[in-house]
């Protein structure tokens, strides 16, 4: 995790070029941009790479409140009381041409993987107090059209997934993917990447997983916390894939996520100093990626967007489901679709949700 001392140099956004904006939502203060990179090659030629830049406001850090328990600094001018802005350092201040056309005065790199790049930046920037980064950034280089539809408005609907469907359009199309697909996914199982932010793990092929921090979190504001357990059976891809045999890796993965959250970031549940009840975790239908993975949020954040009906199933729900003896793959699964997405073509080839 990088933080506001670290090094503000990264120059990954260097010749960044706006094509147009994707979507956006003033609510959660995000922007999804589609942009360009030139790329200049050792003989001259020149090529381009397509990018998805993800923007997001920052929330207000511990660091943010605990300047507001010291006294402000103000002034009194014609007998009204104002409050002064932290001055920057000159060197922060005074910006040369080439850094005034800049867009952010500062970017630093979060971490890499695969095509995925997480950034922090500041809209102003002061070496000896940084303070806290104003916009969190997910770079995705080089894009895919598959990126660019699932970053862009679209319309939703409610898509009733039958057994029917799944077993002979999904199933058929999630096996059709690549490995290299989820690279990134194996990339962290594999200790390649993100190896030094892992918050636990269970080794074991079959039952265990590894529990990381999901890069969209900034790792400090516990209200927002956002924690992802990742399986290490590659054969399972979503919750259709869940049996009765997998009930004590779900129940041990919501134990080790409360532990974590409780002892790694404070995060208290139903009674002070236990973790009990601290953590909501579930999975997605459909997911992000086809590989199983379940989503963990504090239990106060409830304004994620991840955490809706239509996508979200909370885990106790598909623990308790299991035991009954319900076959995922024999339900029908209802969700939030866009019509941009590779599965709405797949669902309904000639555009005709009626069929």
């Amino acid at each position: 995790m990088a933080s506001a001392s670290s090094s503000t140099s990264s120059g990954v956004l260097d010749g960044f070029k706006l094509i147009r904006i994707l979507d956006q939502d003033p609510k959660h203060k995000s922007a999804n941009l589609l942009g360009e990179f030139t790329c200049t090659a050792q003989d001259g030629s020149t090529s381009v790479d397509q990018a998805v830049l993800i923007l997001e406001k920052t929330h207000f850090s511990e660091q943010f409140y605990s300047r507001l328990e010291a006294p402000t600094r103000a002034s009194t001018s014609g007998g009204e009381r104002t409050t002064k802005a932290p001055k920057l350092d000159a060197d922060a201040a005074v910006l040369d041409g080439a850094e005034r056309d800049a867009v952010f005065a500062a970017v630093s790199d979060l971490g890499q993987n695969d095509v995925y790049t997480w950034l922090l930046a500041w809209l102003q920037h002061s070496a000896s107090d940084p303070g806290d980064a104003d916009v969190k950034m997910t770079l995705i280089r080089p894009a895919t059209q598959t990126h660019i539809d699932k970053y862009s408005a679209q319309r939703r609907v409610m898509v009733y997934e039958t057994p029917e469907m799944y077993a002979r359009k999904v199933q058929p199309w999630i096996a059709s993917f690549p490995p290299s697909r989820i690279q990134w996914v194996y990339n962290i199982l594999e200790h390649k990447k993100e190896a030094d932010s892992i918050l636990f793990e269970d080794p074991d092929p079959e039952t265990g997983f590894i529990i990381v921090p999901d890069l969209k979190w900034d790792q400090k504001t516990t209200s927002s916390l956002y924690i992802q357990a990742i399986v290490h059976n590659r054969q399972l891809t979503s919750l259709r894939d869940l049996t009765k045999d997998h009930i004590g890796m779900l129940q041990n993965i919501k134990d080790q996520a409360s532990k974590v959250a409780f002892e790694k970031f404070s995060l208290a549940g139903v009674q002070e100093g236990k973790p009990d009840g601290n953590v909501r975790c579930f999975l997605h239908y459909h997911p992000s990626y086809y590989h199983l993975h379940v989503h963990i949020l504090a239990a106060s954040f409830t304004s994620h967007p991840g955490a809706v009906v239509g996508q979200a199933h909370l885990l106790d729900d598909v623990m308790d489901l299991l035991r009954l003896g319900v076959d995922m793959k024999q339900r029908t699964l209802g969700y939030s679709l866009g019509t941009n997405s590779k599965l709405w073509s797949v669902l309904y080839p000639d555009g005709d949700s009626s069929t």
